[in-house]
């Protein structure tokens, strides 16, 4: 099966990446071998992937290092949540996105993964407001 990012050596989405990680997709990562300083930047309580030489840290210049691992966020995309809209939706920003159609299957796994992702923040967020000074 074709990909047509890879067959056009698209790096948009891997270039000052602002994707955000899950628990899951940290520990995925941290099995690959990983360590989590190495990968992971804290933005207002979200976890993301880092960038290195403006591209996500995972991306040599040719290729994702850890493609068959990356997070569910990368698989994902370029179905994005659209926080005004709330709703689902292909990047505006993606050259590739003709390639792509939102699915119910998609829209769905988006969405769940957006609240696994919300719940976890606020869990941080919980988590550091129990343990400050007073």
């Amino acid at each position: 099966m074709s990909n047509c990012c890879l067959d056009t050596h698209c790096l948009k989405c891997c270039t000052e990446t602002n994707m955000v990680l899950s628990n899951h997709d940290i520990g995925t990562l941290q099995q690959q071998g990983y360590d989590p300083t190495f990968f992971i930047e804290e933005h207002d309580g979200w976890l993301q992937l880092k960038n290195r030489h403006g591209r996500c840290v995972f991306h040599d210049g040719d290729r994702c290092t850890v493609y068959e691992h990356r997070p569910q966020g990368c698989t994902l995309y370029p179905v994005v949540y659209d926080k005004d809209r709330r709703c689902a939706i292909l990047d505006k920003d993606c050259p590739q996105r003709q390639c792509f159609s939102l699915t119910t299957a998609t829209t769905q796994q988006l969405y769940r993964l957006v609240g696994v992702l919300e719940k976890e923040r606020a869990a941080r967020h919980h988590s550091k407001n129990m343990h400050a000074d007073p």
